[in-house]
């Protein structure tokens, strides 16, 4: 399948799923994620740009990390990826 068919029909899916199912009150992934990235702060915090690098690497690299496995356990598999 073309690769811009694929994202067509994800995009509309996604839009359908929007419409229909909304903002979860609980659980949604971006509240998640700042609850980690708070968490995360809250044990490596100092004041120091070193620190803040480290944080930043831990937090991003995080993110890329769970999309890349996603990816990865997904590949091959059109309907889910």
């Amino acid at each position: 399948m073309r690769a811009g068919r694929v994202f067509a029909y994800g995009a509309t899916a996604g839009l359908v799923a929007d419409v229909l199912l909304g903002d979860p009150r609980r659980g949604h992934p971006v509240a998640g994620f700042g609850r980690v990235a708070t968490r995360v702060e809250s044990l490596l915090w100092r004041d120091d740009r070193g620190r803040g690098a480290l944080h930043t690497l831990v937090c991003a690299g995080g993110a890329v990390g769970a999309a890349a496995l996603t990816a990865r356990a997904v590949r091959g598999r059109p309907a889910l990826a």
